[in-house]
């Protein structure tokens, strides 16, 4: 379990930037602050503000702009839907209204706001999470929540999950080669037939998987807990620094929060 499938190779930030000097755990602490600040925010320019702030600070990390772009796809598409939901379930001041069939859909100005501040909380704490983990392996992030004392088994069932969702990903994209060769995508119709044998597929071989990776740690002395390399005690500076970035944002809160605009 020491060396887990890193998503991140690839992607890491540049030498000699913030964020690849940065210790995990600070960049944790420092998110966790700044999703906070982001969840109380009763406006969206603050969590709009630091999605712009952790965007740049992406890009001046030398992150590719096309790896950004593609892991904010499916929340912006998420804040979206949150955003036209609300404008159509609450509130009571019409702002546009038109008909769909039998049924007449009206528009709210309250809810437009609401949409906007969910979308934007959506979008500022994604952004700040993507950030935070950016660069960091697996094996990092999960030694980090060993540190913060989170409950072990919980910590146990994310690392088994990480390292496995690699191989049953790996079997349902061979299940689905196998299953073009033989046609099994011609039609709409054969294609849910051969969508639902593929989830039953993937089914019985997370079972069978499951089965034979308790029987190998079981044969290798598994005693309740998985081996995670140890974390080096944080320095007094390190403190410091974590200390003052909370701070600032803190004070950032402030000053976009209860701003003139």
């Amino acid at each position: 379990m020491h060396h887990l499938p890193d998503l991140h190779a690839s992607t890491r930030p540049a030498p000699g930037s913030l964020l690849s000097g940065c210790d995990i755990r600070l960049r944790l602490i420092v998110a966790l602050v700044a999703i906070l600040m982001v969840l109380m925010s009763t406006r969206p320019w603050f969590p709009l503000t630091a999605a712009t702030a952790c965007v740049l600070g992406l890009k001046m990390s030398r992150v590719p702009l096309k790896v950004v772009v593609f892991r904010l796809a499916g929340p912006l598409v998420l804040a979206a839907v949150l955003c036209v939901l609300q404008m159509f379930v609450t509130g009571h001041t019409s702002l546009f209204a038109f008909g769909v069939g039998p049924w007449r859909l009206v528009a709210t100005t309250e809810g437009f706001a609401r949409g906007v501040l969910l979308a934007a909380r959506v979008l500022g704490s994604v952004t700040i999470v993507m950030t935070a983990c950016m660069g960091a392996t697996a094996t990092e992030l999960f030694a980090s929540m060993r540190w913060a004392r989170m409950p072990r088994t919980g910590i146990e069932i994310a690392v088994l999950m990480y390292r496995y969702i690699f191989i049953l990903f790996q079997q349902a994209v061979s299940v689905v080669s196998a299953q073009r060769v033989r046609l099994g995508y011609g039609n709409v119709r054969q294609s849910f037939r051969s969508l639902g044998n593929l989830a039953g597929i993937v089914m019985l071989r997370s079972l069978d998987q499951a089965e034979k990776s308790h029987e190998a740690m079981v044969a290798r002395g598994y005693q309740g807990t998985l081996p995670l390399p140890g974390l080096r005690p944080l320095t007094k500076r390190q403190w410091a620094f974590a200390g003052g970035g909370s701070m600032f944002i803190g004070l950032a809160y402030l000053f976009v929060e209860r701003g003139p605009w």
